[in-house]
């Protein structure tokens, strides 16, 4: 048998449209997945510039503050080269500094004891190893990445022209469903039939958002299990016509959850003792002591006037 008697007769594929529609389909996908698979080196790269140029800063500090010979025994600071408050300074424009480290570098410029020096040593040497694992990982994923990383490297990139062609099918599917079975415009179907395209549009949308957020903080984290969330129960259009209400319903809410998603600060960016925000606390607090107290007097002496 031929090869020609396996393929139908109104095969799409052998009309002129067809073939010039899955040739546009084949450039666009080509298109698509060259520059993401791009853009997406582009970007690692540039953060490997930023974690380079950051670590050279750090690393040059950490050399100058091991070097320094630290305070005397009375508390009063030595002379210092004006070399390393350069550097320190050059530090807080460094392109991944963290408010942790800039609070600690300027009490440290400001007081200039010993108990400043030990702990910029250790908040700079933290910052030093967290920059060097994220560098490794970096380097590993794109010199020599494993079997995981690697699969994943080649798939992502697709993922801009699948939902794409997700949001064209589900464009198409709307328009099919109103032609078909001539439903009026005014009407419960028809209200459903855009809820459940709004609600397949909302899942493919964030479910290209979770996948392609590159972030890997916490809060990121939060967000792509928010937004899995909202992407899967679009799963529940299986059930039928008669559940886009509900579906819409429930990824609203869900939706609306994701605002009380607050990031809530870590223990390091937490204020600590000696640090400026508490500084500046209890300097208020005395502050108001002593006013309470002024007032407090200036009462009592015109009580004991009276």
């Amino acid at each position: 048998m031929s090869l020609a008697a396996w393929i139908p007769v109104y095969d799409i594929t052998y009309t002129q449209p067809g073939i010039f529609m899955a040739g546009l389909a084949v450039l666009v996908f080509l298109w698509t997945y060259i520059r993401t698979a791009r853009s997406y080196r582009k970007a690692a790269s540039a953060r490997l510039e930023r974690l380079q140029h950051t670590l050279g800063l750090y690393c040059r500090a950490a050399g100058m503050l091991d070097e320094e010979p630290g305070t005397q025994a009375s508390g009063e600071p030595e002379p210092e080269s004006e070399s390393l408050s350069i550097v320190l300074q050059q530090c807080k424009a460094a392109p991944l500094i963290t408010t942790e480290l800039i609070e600690t570098i300027d009490m440290y410029l400001r007081e200039r004891d010993t108990s400043r020096h030990v702990q910029l040593q250790r908040t700079l040497g933290r910052e030093i190893s967290r920059r060097i694992r994220e560098q490794a990982s970096i380097i590993r994923s794109l010199d020599n990445p494993g079997w995981g990383i690697g699969l994943w490297k080649l798939v992502r990139p697709a993922l801009p022209f699948a939902t794409l062609a997700f949001i064209l099918s589900f464009c198409l599917q709307l328009y099919q469903a109103f032609q078909e079975r001539h439903i009026p415009l005014l009407s419960w179907t028809s209200a459903e039939l855009w809820m459940r395209f709004v609600s397949c549009l909302a899942a493919v949308v964030f479910f290209y958002l979770a996948v392609m957020t590159s972030r890997n903080d916490s809060p990121r984290y939060a967000y792509r299990i928010l937004a899995l969330t909202i992407s899967a129960a679009a799963l529940g259009h299986f059930a039928g016509l008669a559940a886009a209400p509900y579906i819409v319903a429930v990824q609203f809410i869900l939706f609306l959850s994701g605002f009380g998603i607050n990031k809530k600060r870590s223990r390091r960016d937490r204020p600590y003792p000696g640090s400026v925000d508490l500084l500046e606390d209890s300097k208020k607090t005395e502050h108001t002591q002593e006013a309470g107290k002024t007032s407090i007097d200036a009462v009592s002496k015109k009580t004991d006037r009276v």
